[in-house]
């Protein structure tokens, strides 16, 4: 039995060299050329049928191009967010912020969280604080723990993929 190797479609036609656009649907052939096999893909308006010296043919169709996956914004970009985030009096950002600092921290562009105990008022009350190092630039964020139940936590995510994420 012989082997024969079929190249990829060049998603080009083969009769009038127009590229096929995404999701559009041609006709692929092999054609004996000498001793060779060689493939030939046809648009649908110049497709009459298949070639002389076909060995086969079928029918195609070039992908859709999908959208890409939402990618993350630069790192600069989220350590002004948590920046703001930190600066700003209402207390739902300061949730927003805890969720952001747990981000960097997974993409590593904050260094891992140590622990600090606060005093916050003057009855002695104490809060759970996160200190972080962005070492690059040797910037320090104290962030306050934040309690989520699971609700909260599914909101903030939503929040933040609209801040933070592009298609682009």
């Amino acid at each position: 039995m012989q082997e024969y190797t079929i190249h990829r479609s060049n998603r080009r036609c083969h009769q009038s060299d127009r590229v096929f656009a995404p999701g559009e649907c041609y006709y692929s052939a092999v054609v004996a050329q000498g001793s060779s096999l060689v493939r030939q893909d046809f648009s649908k308006e110049v497709w009459a049928g298949p070639p002389e010296q076909a060995v086969g043919w079928w029918t195609c169709q070039v992908p859709a191009k999908n959208p890409g996956k939402p990618k993350p914004a630069p790192a600069h970009v989220l350590l002004a967010t948590l920046e703001a985030l930190l600066d700003d009096p209402d207390p739902s950002k300061a949730e927003l912020a805890y969720l952001l600092c747990l981000l960097l921290v997974r993409r590593r562009i904050l260094t891992e969280p140590t622990s600090v105990k606060l005093d916050t008022d003057e009855q002695s009350e104490e809060s759970l604080v996160l200190h972080l190092t962005h070492t690059p630039t040797n910037r320090d964020f104290i962030v306050p723990v934040c309690h989520l139940d699971l609700q909260q936590i599914e909101q903030l995510q939503s929040e933040l993929n609209q801040l933070l994420f592009s298609e682009s």
